[in-house]
């Protein structure tokens, strides 16, 4: 006769718990991230705004026009920046996902 060993509730859960302590972590990391690029791109924005609203003739919308060549030229190399910085995020969840499983 073949005796089955019933595995501990602690030794069932753990890897489930471990899992989900893992998600919290991960979805608080991308919860901030996320926070910090909302206020960094309204604080563009508003910033562009507030430049808009102080054109008073045909010289400062001339040099808002320029001015904004620029910002164009820096918010795609911030996206660019980002966006990278969130597929680093992504990889590094990935990474700690496979930690957790065991072969």
């Amino acid at each position: 006769m073949t005796k089955f060993s019933v595995p501990s509730l602690e030794a069932v859960t753990a890897p489930i718990v471990a899992a989900g302590k893992l998600s919290v972590a991960q979805l608080e990391k991308l919860t901030s991230f996320q926070f910090a690029l909302v206020q960094d791109y309204a604080e563009l924005s508003l910033s562009r705004l507030k430049a808009a609203t102080e054109i008073s003739d045909l010289a400062g919308l001339k040099a808002y026009g320029e001015a904004s060549v620029g910002v164009a030229k820096d918010v795609g190399a911030k996206v660019q920046a980002d966006a990278k910085a969130l597929v680093e995020l992504l990889t590094g969840f990935g990474a700690e996902y496979k930690g957790l499983v065991r072969v």
